[in-house]
């Protein structure tokens, strides 16, 4: 809190300092010097015209609405989108309406916009519309500058994330090779005790490990590797259910192929359906489409929420929250996450724009 009051104190001075520096500078109306008939000593009288110091405060307060508009809106939204021309019709927009509305302001004073006899005989109005792009020049600047700050600052946390997950795998990693000879031995076993549903079960677990120990470990990885560990994760899902009474759809478009994702980003979303979204008593649907557009990804999952799923609220809530702070350092700007519950149904859209 202290820290906010603190900057826009900081703010509201150099907006004040501003004003005076001009006004002082550029204001001045006579400039005299007295001469006391038996001293040589001088006395200097400036005066300033108060409506150049009128009109210098409202020049720079629309300044200063032009300044925050680009750098909380217009800015904020350029970053995101990245349409400049859009960017800079809107950025034009702003600038010519608070350079009319100094004009339309110096009018109504019946100011001449000019300094005929002031101390650099500046005129008036070439000096607004020059504060009016110094200012906007300068909002740039602040914005690129904070946009940079905030970048590296997450990409240091993605680094010492990245840090802290690798320790803590290395801390709790099971031997893989003993881990897959034993799934490879039960395997074996199902199938030579013909049980189809735990051979299936097995095979679908050793891809999950497969996947979670050498895969997830990328940056990024294919989409299409991604589909198919949510896959597995479903059939080995569909082992725990009948088939009348849970109803699984997966739709998807376009080509997974080229597009690279953060590994394991989806899944949670998976996970959180299956934890809630059955019951015991009565008939269970989860629908989930993800479709491939222009390097864009869109993911839906849509589930019916059960009172009595047995699990709860804080150990769903843990994973979710997860995935959004992962989503946050890994894709600024650059994703849009929409969670929704109404009444019985839970819906999560995900949208991720790669750089494919």
């Amino acid at each position: 809190m202290l820290r906010k009051v603190s900057i826009v104190i900081l703010h509201l001075l150099f907006w004040v300092l501003g004003i005076y520096i001009v006004s002082k500078v550029f204001g001045v109306a006579t400039l005299e010097v007295f001469a006391e008939s038996n001293s040589t000593e001088q006395t200097t009288v400036i005066t300033y015209d108060d409506n150049f110091v009128w009109a210098t405060i409202v020049t720079i307060s629309l300044s200063a609405l032009v300044f925050y508009t680009n750098v909380l809106v217009l800015l904020p939204s350029y970053f995101k989108s990245r349409k400049f021309f859009n960017y800079l019709l809107k950025l034009i927009a702003i600038l010519i309406l608070g350079m009319a509305l100094s004009i339309i302001y110096n009018r109504y004073l019946n100011y001449t916009l000019s300094i005929e006899d002031g101390l650099f005989s500046f005129p008036s109005l070439g000096l607004h519309i020059a504060l009016f792009i110094f200012y906007t020049a300068l909002s740039i600047a602040y914005a690129f500058t904070f946009e940079w700050f905030k970048n590296e600052k997450l990409r240091n946390e993605i680094t010492q994330e990245k840090l802290s997950t690798e320790l803590n795998f290395l801390k709790a990693q099971i031997n893989p090779h003993f881990l897959f000879n034993t799934l490879n031995n039960l395997f074996s076993i199902a199938q030579k005790h013909d049980v189809p549903e735990l051979s299936t079960g097995i095979n679908e677990l050793s891809n999950l490990m497969r996947y979670m120990l050498y895969e997830s470990n990328a940056s990024f990885v294919s989409l299409k590797k991604e589909i198919d560990y949510i896959e597995s994760f479903i059939e080995i899902q569909k082992l725990r259910y009948d088939e009348e009474d849970f109803i699984i759809n997966f739709d998807k478009k376009g080509n997974p192929e080229q597009i690279k994702i953060a590994p394991m980003i989806l899944l949670p979303f998976v996970e959180n359906a299956f934890k809630h979204g059955f019951s015991m008593d009565e008939s269970s649907i989860i629908k989930m489409l993800l479709d491939v557009t222009d390097g864009n990804i869109y993911f839906r999952v849509k589930n019916k929420i059960f009172e009595h799923s047995g699990v709860s609220e804080s150990a769903s809530g843990i994973g979710l929250e997860n995935v959004k702070r992962r989503l946050e350092l890994i894709y600024p700007n650059q994703h849009k996450l929409e969670i929704s519950k109404k009444e019985d149904r839970f819906t999560v859209e995900l949208n991720i724009k790669t750089n494919a």
